[in-house]
């Protein structure tokens, strides 16, 4: 991309500058976050960081080990247990949590709740026993395609930030699965990619394949519209499985707070400079997509599985440290969009604990790439939209 245009005179490097001192102010405006050391093996994950709060240490090396020191800490953890049973907390409950204990609480308390549901259970066990095994679990690909919608600026910067797909689209070709890229517009409006979407749907749905709908970020919301609104009910019949990869299904409150003075300006220009519909980015706002998310409804027989990333504050990628801050005031987030905004209705929830937003900064994400795909074919292949639970009607979410 050339940076230097007749019409746009200044230079990026400026541009980068400018971005670097705003959000340095604003972040020297936001309360530091402490750094206290946590280790403990949790949900069978082994955490090793720093956390937010002594609560949120507490709560990880005592409490969920059943060891307690501290009888006032012991019991207000308890009570909040008890009012919120096996539900999931929603945004309000989270950012409510936040406030009384701590960010970092509030995070491990929503893994808590998501593994408190037997399907939920299920699936993440499947997933982790796949992906210990070596080589992974082979499956029949065969009948199966997917369809990978990518991520906002792909075109340019998909490299970068792999919202190309171009590492996942090489290890599904390696497990012997069709797959493609759709062509979204790179840097469109959530409707205008839905609209693409549902085309490529109606293109390969004659293909006599089961299609399978992987998307990350930006894609989210636009795949939920689609899969909706926009496809029509003979298209679906072939759709068997949406991968929902971080969606910012409800859009992220970093497009409303750019809406802000003093950052306005800067989004404005960026905007400008970089010849982007502002409209577009507006579509994936929280304050234009939560209304959209309410009014949407998915195929009932469609299987749809989240994989969330869910950071504790020590465990943020050098892509989400800037942003995680400004939305920490609302509660748990992975560095671009609130926990429960990227869980999409009557879905199962695989919970990645240490990462965020940006699943490519994970060391292992090629092996869980494999992995995912293979947990997804496994239930496809046995004819079953849902993890072998027994007596249980895995449909988490509303």
């Amino acid at each position: 991309m050339k940076f230097t245009q007749p019409d746009r005179p200044f230079s990026i490097t400026a541009l980068r500058l400018s971005v670097v001192a705003l959000f340095s102010l604003l972040l020297s405006s936001c309360m530091s976050t402490p750094g206290i050391p946590a280790k403990a093996r949790v949900f069978g994950i082994q955490v090793d960081t720093t956390v937010d709060s002594d609560v949120a240490r507490y709560y990880l090396e005592q409490h969920l080990q059943v060891i307690h020191s501290n009888q006032v800490l012991k019991d207000d953890i308890e009570k909040l247990h008890v009012v919120h049973g096996s539900a999931i907390p929603t945004r309000e409950e989270l950012s409510k949590i936040s406030q009384n204990f701590s960010v970092d609480f509030a995070s491990i308390f929503l893994v808590r709740q998501l593994l408190k549901d037997r399907c939920n259970q299920q699936i993440n066990v499947d997933f982790l026993q796949i992906l210990s095994e070596t080589p992974a679990q082979r499956v029949d690909t065969a009948p199966f395609m997917v369809l990978f919608m990518p991520g906002w600026d792909y075109a340019e910067n998909g490299a970068i930030t792999g919202a190309d797909f171009a590492q996942p689209r090489k290890l599904i070709t390696e497990l012997g699965m069709e797959n493609h890229l759709v062509a979204l517009p790179p840097t469109g409006s959530v409707e205008d990619n839905a609209k693409v979407m549902a085309q490529a749907i109606a293109l390969h749905a004659g293909s006599g394949k089961h299609i399978l709908i992987a998307g990350a970020s930006s894609s989210g919301p636009a795949i939920h519209l689609a899969l909706s609104e926009m496809v029509s009910k003979e298209s679906l019949k072939s759709v068997k499985a949406w991968l929902n990869l971080g969606g910012i299904l409800q859009g992220s409150p970093l497009v409303d707070y750019m809406q802000q003075a003093p950052q306005r300006w800067l989004f404005n220009a960026v905007v400008w400079f970089k010849g982007w519909d502002r409209q577009a980015i507006m579509s994936m706002s929280a304050q234009e997509s939560r209304p959209r998310f309410q009014r949407l409804h998915l195929p009932p027989d469609l299987l749809v599985v989240n994989y969330l990333g869910v950071p504790l504050s020590g465990q943020l990628s050098q892509y989400s440290r800037d942003k995680y801050p400004l939305l920490k005031s609302q509660g748990p987030n992975d560095g671009l969009t609130l926990l429960t905004d990227a869980i999409a209705p009557h879905s199962m929830t695989i919970v990645a604990m240490g990462s965020d937003h940006f699943f490519a900064e994970d060391p292992r994400i090629n092996a869980k790439t494999v992995a995912f795909m293979t947990l997804i074919i496994s239930y496809l292949n046995v004819n079953s939209k849902t993890p072998p639970v027994e007596g249980v009607q895995c449909v988490l979410m509303d």
